[in-house]
């Protein structure tokens, strides 16, 4: 396998690909889930509950990674891993700017209308210490 350049890396992360978030649980295992992400400034943002058990992971343990893979052969795949923090600054617009990125401009604002109204989301960032990946090849 061949690892991927930064640019790769960064590339693969802007695409609307659903990935795999782990936070850190009290115990010190990890906690897993899908998210929708998108990149703003270097870092990873992904919206996710206030009351979830990542924004409680994160304010207990505020180290979180971020692991994207394609659907396509060869699979490429990048891992992003870092500090993370939580944030209420533009929650709104992110909602709306990833909603549309992973559904379509028609679609993904009536979903973030709705989205927004029942939800109380926070930002989870997460700014990198660390980056890889792979071009999937053998």
């Amino acid at each position: 396998m061949v690892r991927l350049s930064q640019n790769d890396i960064e590339e693969l992360l802007r695409r609307p690909i659903i990935s795999v978030v782990s936070t850190i649980r009290p115990d010190g295992t990890p906690h897993m889930t899908p998210v929708w992400h998108l990149v703003d400034d270097g870092d990873v943002v992904i919206a996710i509950e206030d009351s979830s058990v990542k924004a409680r992971n994160v304010r207990a343990n505020p180290k979180a990674a971020l692991c994207v893979v394609t659907d396509e052969t060869p699979q490429r795949w990048g891992l992003f891993s870092g500090n993370a923090r939580l944030s209420t600054e533009g929650v709104d617009e992110f909602v709306r700017d990833i909603s549309v990125h992973y559904m379509g401009e028609e679609e993904g604002a009536r979903y973030a209308e709705q989205a927004v109204r029942d939800i109380d989301f926070v930002l989870l960032r997460i700014t990198p210490t660390r980056t890889s990946g792979s071009d999937g090849e053998e």
